[in-house]
């Protein structure tokens, strides 16, 4: 286990909400994990900490919601912003990117369906009041704090692009590296009692698979409570880079998942225990000195930490505009708008799956808001690297679902003592492979881009990123990380 203490004059509040989404209101998937929810495994659950010290403030968020464009994470961060008085980028949201969860309004850019806005608007606006309500409790709960971080290690997830009769599926590649890598921040008053403990892990959140209807946390959950119970204080899940990273239990196939669950997440929440509670803000082990003056039994009595001095705390941002792989032609795209189109009433009228007529309605999404781009030469989109430092670590959020070697590379580069990389912040705006990953030639429109990931359709953008896009993000986070680290 690696281990960085630091001690700050940091002021830390923090609070937690259930947000649990009406029954009936839709997964967020595409072909698997879009049905809607029927019942309740385990509760969703919103963090929000706030910090303070020499004057600066910023706020975490974490929650269990599968995704949400950046539109939507700039109204929640925003939400919070104007509540500390404080600029966006001190305001980081992380996602889980929790397959269980509700899907929200911009549906990763494929509007919900009419006959859901009713439900997703409502579930929706409650989730603004909820992370409001959280960042009043929190600042009225703001106590003088501590902090230490560590590593630890859980075998509990598996690489996932599998390379299989000369086509990329989703599957397992046993032996292939991932991150195991499990990232504790622990924040205590100055008795040592637990304020908040971020946790980060790398892997989907797709324990609870498509066959179940019930609305989990999945792995989350559980070692949240772990967390909470043993550790005390308010536990914070942060997804790490886990686009190419699965369960090692795979997708559940049972309808009955929340055996799995369980198990990964207490497994997961064990680990978190463990370094956690290897953690000590309030006292240290003095020079080694003999027990009760027996000459031969020497020790390192415990002492009282008396100091709490201050820490820097600062946010920067740094927008790269992605650009596209080739984008499809428009008479391609002509013909697939006429196609799509009469699949979607050929699909209602002969009573099909739900799963295919959502998938016909979202490729028909993705045809209409393509053909919309072509009259732009060289379409783009912005990308988002959010650096957080705290003290003399960092978090970064990634606004995309990345691949776990970029967070190892980014990590590996950055300039603070200690670094957190994490996907799904702030928003996401698609998968994001490295140059490495993409196949012989590219892929192509309309036959090789890989199923059920990396799908423009299912983001709703019109193709690929270009294959520089990583390194441009890898790029971009550095910066952030430079700026923070010079403040």
């Amino acid at each position: 286990m690696r281990v960085g203490l630091s001690m700050s004059g940091l002021r830390v509040g923090a609070a937690s909400s259930n947000i649990n989404p009406p029954m009936g209101l839709r997964k967020g998937g595409f072909r698997l994990f879009g049905e809607p929810i029927t019942s309740i495994d385990d509760d969703m659950e919103l963090g929000v900490a706030i910090l303070q010290s020499k004057g600066a403030t910023i706020a975490i968020i974490g929650c269990d919601l599968g995704s949400a464009t950046r539109e939507e994470s700039h109204e929640f961060r925003d939400t919070v912003a104007e509540i500390l008085k404080i600029d966006r980028s001190h305001v980081l949201f992380n996602l889980s990117h929790n397959h269980s969860a509700a899907t929200l309004r911009g549906n990763n850019g494929s509007p919900s369906n009419e006959e859901d806005l009713p439900l997703v608007n409502e579930y929706q606006n409650g989730l603004v009041d909820k992370i409001a309500q959280c960042t009043r409790s929190a600042l009225a709960n703001m106590k003088d704090a501590r902090m230490a971080h560590a590593w630890g290690a859980a075998d509990l997830n598996v690489y996932r692009r599998e390379w299989n009769n000369g086509q990329d599926i989703l599957g397992e590649v046993i032996g292939h590296p991932v991150d195991d890598s499990v990232g504790v921040i622990r924040f205590d008053d100055l008795s040592g009692k637990a304020i908040v403990t971020f946790f980060r892990f790398s892997c989907h959140p797709v324990v609870n698979g498509a066959a179940s209807t019930t609305l989990s946390a999945d792995f989350p959950g559980p070692a949240r409570k772990l967390v909470e119970e043993k550790v005390g204080g308010i536990g914070i899940f942060l997804q790490g880079c886990g686009g190419n990273v699965n369960p090692k239990v795979g997708i559940g196939y049972e309808k009955d998942c929340s055996e799995s669950v369980y198990r990964v997440g207490t497994a997961l929440g064990a680990e978190v225990v463990r370094v956690a509670l290897g953690l000590n803000t309030h006292r240290f082990q003095g020079e080694r000195t003999t027990l009760n003056n027996v000459p031969n039994i020497l020790f390192k009595p415990w002492q009282a930490r008396t100091d709490h001095p201050e820490v820097t705390l600062a946010g920067a941002e740094e927008v790269v505009k992605f650009r596209f792989s080739p984008l499809p032609d428009e008479k391609h795209l002509r013909e697939q708008e006429a196609h799509w189109r009469k699949e979607i009433e050929d699909r209602i009228a002969r009573g099909a799956l739900s799963w295919e007529i959502r998938s016909a309605k979202t490729t028909y999404a993705w045809v209409a808001a393509t053909l919309a781009r072509l009259s732009d030469p060289n379409p783009t989109d912005d990308f988002l690297a959010h650096a957080i430092r705290i003290g003399d670590i960092a978090l970064v959020g990634l606004g995309v679902e990345a691949f776990f070697q970029t967070g190892e590379e980014i990590r590996a580069k950055s300039p603070m003592t200690d670094t957190f990389v994490l996907g799904y912040s702030n928003g996401t705006i698609m998968y994001l492979p490295r140059k490495e990953d993409f196949p012989e030639g590219g892929w192509k429109y309309p036959n090789t881009h890989a199923l059920p990931d990396l799908l423009p359709q299912v983001y709703c953008q019109p193709a690929l990123w270009h294959p520089d896009s990583e390194q441009e993000a890898v790029a971009a986070a550095v910066r952030a990380l430079e700026r923070v680290a010079s403040a």
